[in-house]
């Protein structure tokens, strides 16, 4: 997590169709990293998703350092929101839930 406000996680977030705006890490721990994102459509400047995002860290062979291994974030999974009304739906529910211990 950011130290200061000025300091800005740097997510692996990649996209062929979006990009970042910005990002909040809700958990990092061990070789999982997840996190909530603002992306913005590269086509359509009105367009922005939140996501949900969840990375997991792997390690692979480095051809440059003769077979020694070095690590990456690979997407493991992704949940977006793409209106008020799916985020509206899922955020009562869970409060309703919560409110209820029904998740105990």
């Amino acid at each position: 997590m950011p130290r200061n406000k000025k300091e800005i996680e740097n997510f692996p977030y990649q996209s062929d169709y979006y990009h970042l705006i910005k990002g909040k890490t809700i958990s990092k721990r061990g070789r999982w990293w997840t996190a909530v994102l603002l992306v913005q459509s590269i086509n359509d400047a009105n367009k922005r998703v939140v996501s949900i995002e969840r990375w997991q860290k792997r390690n692979r062979a480095d051809p440059d350092a003769e077979g020694k291994m070095s690590s990456y974030w690979a997407r493991a999974k992704s949940f977006t929101f793409t209106s008020k009304n799916s985020w509206q739906i899922l955020k009562d529910s869970i409060e309703e839930w919560i409110s209820t211990n029904d998740w105990d």
